[in-house]
């Protein structure tokens, strides 16, 4: 049966392609978006990621954990990326979400989810970082420049609950 499950992941998987945001032979500046999380148990954390660049869909932190936590019951390892990108304007989808080890424990428990689009141009050379918080009455995701703290364009905010409903975990 595990068998079963693993062919069907890697079938499942290797349907899905990602984009890639620095192109192949680029020469120009390239700058750095990390990933964040707030670790809220061994089974549960709240993650701050880049999805897409440009409404194309990266290879992401939240697919990365989903991956390395297969297979593990209710223990949560998460893989936090860095992503390359050239330090050119574009359009950067950024989200904060709520994740559990177990889909199980998902439909137990509060999953929150706040996401949007940041146009800026990255200085070359420069490392930023998704950040964020997530909770009941506010939740908010942001890229920020990691040496300074200083926040790009502004925060992505919803006032009030971020709480996704059953069928959205």
């Amino acid at each position: 049966m595990k068998i079963l499950f693993t062919c069907l992941a890697l079938l499942l998987t290797g349907c899905a392609t990602t984009y890639s945001p620095v192109p192949e032979n680029y020469q120009g500046e390239i700058s750095q978006i990390d990933s964040s999380e707030k670790r809220c148990s061994s089974g549960k954390a709240d993650l701050f990621y880049l999805s897409e660049v440009n409404g194309k869909t990266i290879r992401n932190s939240l697919s990365a954990t989903r991956s390395a936590t297969y297979g593990q019951g209710f223990n949560l390892t998460t893989k936090l990326l860095k992503t390359d990108v050239p330090a050119q304007e574009a359009t950067y989808s950024i989200i904060g979400r709520t994740e559990h080890a177990a889909p199980v424990q998902a439909f137990s428990d509060e999953v929150y989810e706040v996401k949007g689009d940041i146009i800026f141009t990255p200085e070359a050379n420069k490392e930023y970082i998704v950040k964020g918080v997530l909770g009941e009455s506010y939740s908010a995701v942001w890229i920020e420049l990691k040496e300074t703290g200083e926040v790009v364009q502004s925060k992505i905010e919803i006032n009030g609950s971020a709480e996704l409903g059953f069928f959205e975990k």
